[in-house]
């Protein structure tokens, strides 16, 4: 989408940049959307320049969490979401081998970010 606001309508969430059910993101996403557009909305001096701030703040954002759910998609691993890099983080040594045993520094590694 070129753009996520036209007039008066700014769209957030899924509604203007919907992350990959693959990439962990989608509520994180609408969350932190919803605070910066609101917070713009709040400070700046017209809905305008309220709304080219809100996507200037998020874009990239976005755009790296769309690259994890096409990096996800594509690959037979979990995706690399932060919830999952802190479940290994916190895993337990048990002495079994399991997915959890895999050291964090090799998990982030592939998300490429």
């Amino acid at each position: 989408m070129g753009t996520w606001s036209a007039g008066r309508v700014a769209l957030l969430g899924d509604a203007g940049y919907c992350a990959s059910p693959m990439s962990g993101r989608g509520t994180s996403q609408a969350l932190l959307g919803a605070y910066v557009l609101a917070g713009e909305l709040a400070t700046a001096a017209d809905h305008r320049t309220a709304f080219a701030a809100y996507e200037r703040t998020l874009r990239a954002y976005v755009e790296v969490n769309h690259e994890l759910g096409r990096q996800a998609t594509a690959s037979p691993l979990i995706p690399p979401t932060q919830e999952m890099a802190d479940a290994i983080a916190a895993a337990p040594d048990d002495g079994e081998v399991s997915n959890d045993d895999v050291p964090i520094a090799d998990y982030l590694a592939l998300s490429k970010i």
